[in-house]
């Protein structure tokens, strides 16, 4: 039987290093607006390199897949500071910046599919 609970509001991820993130639940349209904006990139490298790694087009994938997916839902957070120490206001670039460290892209990304993934799964 599918269960129908997944938040419906934003919420609150904790990430390494004292970071949180309040985001928006995955719904359809952030994950297909994700999605969109990932292949747009991607195919954009592979025009201007079409002797492209696979290795980096997977590579490439998954980070403009998980960037996309935090710029879409991210709407607060705790713990990100500018080069002077002081908060940092969300930004797409901070949230690019944010999830260019490996710790953090792979955190949010199992944090933040992972009910979605499960929902599939049943």
């Amino acid at each position: 039987m599918l269960t129908l609970d997944l938040p419906a509001e934003p919420y609150w991820l904790d990430l390494p290093r004292g970071v949180r993130v309040e985001i928006r639940p995955v719904t359809t349209a952030v994950m297909a607006a994700a999605q969109a904006a990932a292949a747009r990139r991607l195919a954009a490298i592979r025009i201007a390199d079409p002797d492209l790694d696979p290795d980096m087009s997977r590579g490439l994938s998954f980070a403009f897949l998980v960037k996309a997916l935090a710029r879409h839902a991210v709407t607060a957070w705790e713990g990100v500071g500018d080069a002077n120490g002081q908060p940092a206001p969300v930004s797409p670039q901070g949230v690019a910046a944010l999830l260019e460290l490996w710790p953090m892209a792979e955190a949010f990304e199992r944090l933040y599919l992972a009910p979605a993934l499960l929902l599939d799964e049943e």
